[in-house]
């Protein structure tokens, strides 16, 4: 894996937690230079925004909830084979928690997620608990 390509695992990654938890007017500022997709839809009779953010060679797309937050993001790599460089950069920075089935960062855990469609890079909220 060339520096490159590092330094490019390590943007999207870290862009993608920083999103999380912020108001859709933050994160449109945060990629500015960047073509970006808003998109509004209903689901379940609820009113959510997605961002849609291009990469060179990847997409990641925010999840708002009702009151414009960041839930949750996802990173679509264009060429699948990637996604294992992609493990390797967070194995390498970041600890992992098996419990939890991801890497750790500071407020997110990164996950892989698959489906029979796709494989990704899921980056939600690490959920802090309320009280005892």
């Amino acid at each position: 894996m060339t520096q490159k390509n590092n330094r490019n695992y390590a943007e999207q990654i870290t862009l993608g937690c920083l999103a999380i938890n912020k108001p859709l007017s933050f994160v449109k500022t945060v990629f500015v230079d960047r073509e970006q997709n808003e998109k509004h839809y209903i689901f379940k009779a609820q009113k959510e925004t997605s961002l849609e953010v291009r990469f060179e060679s990847s997409t990641l797309t925010c999840l708002f909830d009702r009151n414009k937050i960041c839930k949750g993001a996802f990173l679509f790599l264009d060429d699948t084979t990637e996604l294992i460089h992609y493990i390797d950069y967070c194995s390498k920075t970041y600890p992992c928690d098996r419990l939890l089935e991801g890497w750790i960062t500071q407020n997110t855990i990164i996950q892989i997620h698959t489906n029979a469609k796709e494989c990704s890079l899921l980056i939600l909220p690490i959920r802090q608990n309320k009280g005892s």
